[in-house]
């Protein structure tokens, strides 16, 4: 296959050029206190791989958070194959040497950051367009952001760096703040870098608290609801046929699901689909009238009014506003 002889000589190449100067930063490793992360965000955004694109080996100047949005492929890290599907986060340490291969049915959707955890160890600014080297010989690590490793608290235990696949549940609430990153990114008023670190690091403690204790939702049916939700969207909610089902009131349905989610069950389904609505926004060129009958709405004006209600702007206005181009 040309991409596995296309590692390989990447690989040959590591050993015969390395010689002490491309390090990945391994002999600058900052100790700190978790409380004391000043993030610090050089990069963001969604990118849509092509069928069967390939993304040849390349090295960080950053640490980067990678989100399987949808679709599938392959991630390569260090030599080591990885699958990738919907809800798969990767990170990957600066410098370490990453590569890509998108599937050729369902290729996957990357949302991408890249961020200085200690503020200012990289000369790399917001934007910076040479975020990944994919030129081995011409990796400087004097660019690099520092790596970093947390000190031992027994009251805050860490896992860091954590696994570089972890699979994030669809419903966790601090993934949003991860998303809207990438969704402010663009902006550059006075408060937008401050802004960013605070989105940034409410994700990375509900990241950290993951690891630590991973999310399962305490009520069966309450999964099992969710998880209709999530593949049927196009569908309508019909909370008296699955209150029978579980032989329970519509009533201590809807408290159930509240407890669980703090959500009515229409709320929760309204809001997978309007992500759903967004995600094509972002990721296809289908109209907004598509759009809105692809995912079941009764009318491109109902569909259209939903979507400026929940999100305050109107679904070519978020188009616009949040196509990026950053893998």
């Amino acid at each position: 296959m040309e991409y596995a002889i296309l590692f390989a000589q990447f690989e040959d190449k590591m050993m015969h050029t390395r010689k002490g100067d491309i390090t990945h930063m391994a002999d600058q490793i900052i100790q700190t206190a978790f409380e004391d992360i000043r993030s610090r965000i050089v990069g963001a955004g969604i990118y849509p791989f092509r069928p069967s694109e390939i993304v040849t080996p390349r090295l960080p100047y950053a640490h980067s958070f990678v989100y399987i949005k949808s679709g599938k492929g392959i991630v390569t890290i260090d030599g080591n194959e990885y699958q990738a599907k919907p809800h798969d986060l990767f990170y990957f340490e600066p410098g370490i040497v990453h590569s890509y291969i998108a599937d050729s049915e369902e290729p996957m959707v990357h949302a991408s950051v890249y961020v200085d955890l200690l503020w200012n160890t990289s000369p790399k600014l917001k934007g910076d367009k040479g975020l990944n080297e994919h030129r081995l010989e011409k990796y400087d690590p004097q660019l690099s952001t520092a790596r970093i490793k947390f000190i031992a608290e027994p009251e805050t235990p860490v896992q860091w760096p954590p696994a570089v696949q972890t699979s994030i549940p669809a419903q966790a609430d601090w993934l949003e703040a991860f998303l809207s990153v990438i969704h402010h990114f663009d902006s550059n008023d006075f408060s937008t870098a401050i802004w960013l670190r605070s989105l940034f690091e409410t994700f990375l403690v509900g990241f950290v608290r993951f690891l630590a204790h991973p999310y399962v939702p305490t009520d069966p049916r309450i999964r099992r609801i969710i998880a209709w939700m999530q593949t049927n969207m196009t569908s309508d909610f019909q909370p008296a046929v699955w209150a029978n089902s579980f032989h329970i009131s519509e009533a201590y349905l809807y408290e159930l699901f509240r407890k669980e989610t703090g959500n009515s069950p229409q709320q929760y389904f309204m809001s997978f689909r309007l992500e759903q609505a967004k995600t094509e926004l972002r990721e296809t060129n289908l109209s907004v009238t598509d759009i809105a009958d692809k995912l079941g709405f009764s009318s491109v004006h109902y569909f259209s009014r939903q979507f400026s209600k929940h999100l305050h702007e109107s679904p070519n206005q978020y188009r616009k506003r949040v196509r990026l181009s950053i893998p």
